[in-house]
């Protein structure tokens, strides 16, 4: 376990604190400050693009070399002449935070800061926020383990410009870290190195932070066994990992459609560095999953101007916190409530390309095919003339529940056979992104409801030849619980020999002679546990704070 120093507390007690003040960091407008100062004064502020406080944390891996932010400077009122500021990094100003603080953090070097335009920030004549620039803070000569302190000030300000002192500082923590690359397997309390990702399968996960911490995602695994040399190998799982709970919210007096991030992954996204790098360092993606707030507001009644704002919201938070994503699962919105536009065919194809077009191109944007809110996805004249599987990079069907078998629906078949439920086809998605399995978790009771649902799988997997190799975990990941539950959030891993085509089949069974069931395949896969705390107690990695 990483032992922290009282300096180093003390500096997270401080950022848990700076996340609490923050109700939603993307719902405020910019650049829009109350009169803090008298009418005769104007007040200014320095400002970080990464925070709405002063105070932001910068943490990086040791084989990283540098991080950017952008800085800018804004009055409380229009300048009634151009406002010039510079900003500089100040080491001195640390002892004053320390005393302040009673804190012992160490100084960051100003040899490490750099500015674009020499730190210079202009507010023009009738304006009140100057233009943007870059900071980069370099890592060379930098400890690991250690938290330095960088503020950033501006040397003075303008004669018409009221000092505020306390508002002309940013507050960076800047630490660098070990990565994270062993694990504890179930069978050993050693470190081994962390497996890599099993070949020929993209899986999906889901994670309520409501209820555990997404460092869940990061502990299951697949051990393969050739059946015919019996050697053994160790993978991870988990392409993908998405965490809830993000809504959309509506405001009645603005009328604004709002990102709503629950106070649970408003911890997580906060305290990053600890819940989400380590699964990134891992080869993970991690995204938001984006669901209805039951307001009846939702990705299907929203107008264009609705749709530009939440689509830029969307685009602030996965970029303030280094996300790789989002995917978008549009239920429980609550339409038809009253006061409440109709829901639309336009609406939704219109929200993807809007998102599609601001998220940067290294992000992924997935969604969930269930029900009305996709259905007409098909047709490209009732989407408004957009083909919505250009927009997105993958997408899977969401019809999963521990109370029916697992549901296998194919868009582009004719018959789909497999499952009580049909899709049409995304227009502009190609097959090979559509996820057509998604397995839910079984509790006890339901031993017939797996058996079948693996026999279905074994089935279809003999008639057809998969296109893809997407499977899907749609139920939120647990670790084992003392419930209806104990001992089947492993089975649902274990389904992983029933969908991969060298796994379990269907055929004649060695014993009794004659019979029918499941046989090995060329290869065995069993679900594996990554961290031996799984298999000894209830409840690993539920939620810490």
């Amino acid at each position: 376990m990483k032992k922290y120093t009282i300096k180093h507390l003390l500096f997270l007690l401080l950022l848990v604190a700076m996340a609490g003040c923050t109700e939603d960091p993307i719902s405020m407008a910019a650049g829009k400050l109350p009169d803090e100062v008298a009418m005769s004064k104007i007040g200014g502020i320095l400002y970080s693009e990464k925070s709405l406080t002063n105070k932001l944390a910068i943490r990086l891996s040791k084989d990283e070399t540098s991080a950017t932010d952008a800085i800018y400077y804004t009055l409380t009122q229009p300048a009634a002449s151009a406002v010039t500021v510079t900003a500089i990094a100040d080491e001195k100003l640390v002892d004053i935070y320390n005393e302040t603080n009673l804190t012992s953090l160490k100084a960051l070097p100003a040899a490490n800061v750099q500015f674009e335009k020499g730190g210079t920030l202009t507010i023009a004549a009738g304006k009140q926020v100057s233009e943007k620039i870059k900071v980069t803070i370099l890592t060379q000569g930098l400890e690991a383990e250690t938290t330095y302190l960088l503020p950033l000030t501006i040397v003075q300000a303008p004669t018409d410009v009221q000092a505020q002192d306390e508002k002309q500082v940013l507050y960076y923590g800047v630490s660098i870290r070990e990565k994270l690359t062993t694990i504890y397997p179930y069978n050993s309390q050693m470190p081994t190195a962390m497996p890599p990702m099993l070949p020929d399968l993209f899986t999906v996960f889901y994670v309520n932070t409501e209820n555990y911490q997404p460092l869940i995602a990061d502990v299951y695994g697949i051990n393969k066994t050739n059946t015919e040399d019996w050697s053994e190998t160790l993978y991870t799982i988990g392409d993908i990992v998405n965490l809830r709970i993000v809504t959309v919210d509506y405001d009645s007096a603005t009328k604004r459609a709002l990102l709503n991030l629950s106070s649970d992954i408003r911890y997580v996204l906060e305290n990053a560095d600890k819940y989400i790098r380590r699964l990134q360092e891992h080869g993970r993606k991690v995204c938001i999953c984006i669901e209805g707030g039951g307001k009846g507001l939702g990705f299907c009644n929203m107008s264009d101007a609705q749709i530009a704002d939440f689509s830029n919201q969307v685009k602030d938070v996965i970029e303030l916190y280094q996300l790789d994503g989002v995917n978008l699962w549009d239920r429980d919105s609550g339409y038809g409530k009253e006061g409440m536009p109709a829901i639309n065919t336009t609406s939704y194809p219109k929200l993807i390309k809007a998102l599609h077009e601001v998220l940067p191109d290294d992000k992924l944007l997935t969604l969930v095919d269930k029900g009305e809110p996709t259905e007409y996805f098909y047709d490209v004249n009732a989407c408004g003339g957009i083909e919505v599987g250009k927009y997105i990079n993958y997408a899977w069907h969401g019809y999963v529940s521990e109370e029916e078998e697992v549901q296998i629906i194919e868009p582009w078949e004719s018959e789909q056979s497999y499952s009580k439920y049909t899709r049409r086809p995304i227009a502009g998605l190609a097959p090979e992104y559509y996820g057509k399995v998604n397995i839910p978790r079984y509790y006890t009771g339901t031993a017939q409801l797996r058996d079948d649902s693996s026999k279905k799988l074994v089935m279809w997997k003999k008639e057809k030849e998969r296109d893809n190799n997407i499977l899907v975990f749609g139920t939120d990941l647990t670790a084992n619980e003392q419930n209806k539950y104990e001992g089947f959030n492993m089975g649902m891993i274990y389904t992983v020999g029933y969908f991969m085509s060298d796994g379990r089949q269907w055929g004649i069974k060695p014993w009794p002679p004659g019979a029918e069931g499941f046989v090995n395949g060329d290869y065995m896969y069993d679900s594996q546990y990554l961290y031996y705390m799984l298999n000894q107690t209830y409840n690993v990695f539920a939620k810490d704070w």
